[in-house]
C-alpha cells in the first residue's frame, strides 16, 4: 500500500526512501530507452541495481501509447527478443526487468508527441490532437495496463508545466493544479503516487501553499507528491550562481528554494526532487551548485529523488555513465550516494515482495 504520512511518502505503512534515476528514451523517436542500440538492456538496469538505485523514472510520450510504433534502433544481437517490439511490449519488458531486479518505477508524460526537444508548455495540446480528454483517455490506457503490476509506484502527470500554465488562477485552460485534480480523479483506479510537478519549468510551487492539490476524495489527496524539477549553472546560468562569498551564496539558493518549493517539505506535504543534476565537473560553478543542492536537500528532509540522467546523450547535464554507455562518472555517483546513501530495498521471494527498511 502507498500513501503519505505528514510529509513522508509510505509504502505499508513504513517510511518509503528513494534513491531514483532518470532513464530516457520512450519519448523519442525511437520508443525505446536508449543505449540499447549497442548494449544489452539487462546491462543498463544492473547498473541502476549495482548502485544502489531503487526506482526509475520512465519518460514516455502519448503518441508513444496512441500509435503503439515498433521500436526504433536496437541492436537485435545484444537484445535478441527486442527486434521488432512494439513500444507498448518494449514497455512491458522493460517494466518486468526492473522488477525482477527491485526496482520501482514511474511512468512519466514526458511528451505529447515523440521526438523534439521539450515538450508543449500545457497539459494538453488541442492543435496536434491531443485534448485533455484524449489525454486523459490515454493516461487511463496505461493506468489499467498496470495497476496491479507492483513496482508501477507512481505516475508523473505531466512533465514541466511552464509558460502560459498556471496554479491558482481559476483559469481552466491554464491552471495546471485544477488540470492535476481533474486528472487524479479521473485515474483515481491507480494505487499508487500522483506526482505533480510545478509551473515554469517544474520548479515553482509558491501558489500550492494557498491552492494546495485537492482532490475531494481524501484518500486520492494522500497518496498526492509535489516533484519539483531544480538545476544548476551548466543547465540554466542563473545570476545567483554568481555571488561569490560561500555564507552568502547559501543563504540566498536557500531563501530562493525554501520560497519556491521547500516550504512545502516544511509544511508537511511530501516532496520528492523529480529532476536535478549537470556535468558537475570538480571545480566548476556547476559542481558547487550540485554539492551545496545535496547539503540542502538533506537540511531539508528532501532527499527522496530522481537524478537527471543515466544517459549519456542527455545535452546540459550528461550522464551518470561516460559516452560508451559503461564507464561509470564516479564524482556524480558520489553526489546522489551522499544525497541518498540507504534506499528502502525490494525483492521478490516466493510470489511476495520482501521490503528492507531504509533509513
Amino acid at each position: 500500500k502507498w500513501t503519505t504520512d505528514d510529509g513522508r511518502i509510505m509504502v505499508n505503512g513504513q517510511p518509503l526512501v528513494l534513491k531514483g534515476v532518470n532513464y530516457f528514451g520512450f519519448e523519442t523517436e525511437t520508443y525505446a530507452p536508449h543505449g540499447i542500440w549497442d548494449h544489452n538492456l539487462n546491462d543498463m538496469l544492473d547498473f541502476i541495481k549495482d548502485n544502489n538505485f531503487n526506482a526509475i523514472r520512465v519518460p514516455f510520450s502519448m503518441e508513444m501509447v496512441r500509435d503503439n510504433p515498433v521500436i526504433m534502433n536496437v541492436h537485435c544481437h545484444n537484445n535478441p527478443n527486442l527486434c521488432g517490439t512494439s513500444a507498448l511490449r518494449m514497455l512491458d519488458i522493460f517494466i518486468d526487468r526492473a522488477a525482477e531486479r527491485g526496482l520501482l518505477i514511474v511512468l512519466d508524460n514526458h511528451r505529447t508527441q515523440s521526438g523534439g526537444y521539450i515538450s508543449p508548455p500545457l497539459w494538453y495540446n488541442n492543435s496536434a490532437g491531443y485534448p485533455e480528454d484524449e489525454v486523459i483517455r490515454l493516461w487511463k490506457q496505461l493506468v489499467m495496463k498496470y495497476k496491479n503490476q507492483w513496482n508501477v509506484f507512481a505516475i508523473d502527470l505531466k512533465n514541466e508545466p511552464r509558460d502560459a500554465a498556471t496554479w491558482g488562477r481559476s483559469n481552466r485552460n491554464t491552471d495546471w493544479n485544477q488540470a492535476a485534480e481533474r486528472m487524479i480523479n479521473a485515474l483515481h483506479e491507480f494505487p499508487g503516487f500522483f506526482f505533480v510537478g510545478g509551473i515554469e519549468w517544474g520548479g515553482r510551487f509558491e501558489n500550492a501553499a494557498q491552492y494546495p492539490i485537492e482532490t475531494g476524495r481524501a484518500h486520492l489527496n494522500e497518496r498526492v507528491v509535489y516533484l519539483p524539477h531544480w538545476y544548476g549553472p551548466d543547465v540554466y546560468d542563473r545570476s545567483e550562481f554568481h555571488v561569490e562569498n560561500t555564507h552568502e551564496y547559501a543563504k540566498n539558493l536557500d531563501r530562493i528554494y525554501t520560497a519556491k518549493y521547500g516550504f512545502l517539505a516544511e509544511k508537511g506535504y511530501p516532496v520528492v526532487i523529480g529532476e536535478w543534476g549537470g556535468k558537475a565537473k570538480p571545480g566548476t560553478r556547476d559542481a558547487k551548485w550540485n554539492n551545496w543542492f545535496v547539503d540542502w536537500i538533506r537540511d531539508k528532509c528532501m532527499t527522496n529523488n530522481f537524478y537527471w540522467a543515466l544517459n549519456p546523450n542527455s545535452g546540459h547535464t550528461g550522464g551518470l555513465l561516460e559516452d560508451d554507455w559503461k564507464t561509470p562518472i564516479q564524482h556524480k555517483l558520489d553526489l546522489v550516494n551522499r544525497a541518498q546513501p540507504n534506499p528502502t530495498k525490494f525483492k521478490k521471494h516466493n510470489e511476495k515482495i520482501c521490503i528492507t527498511k531504509g533509513t
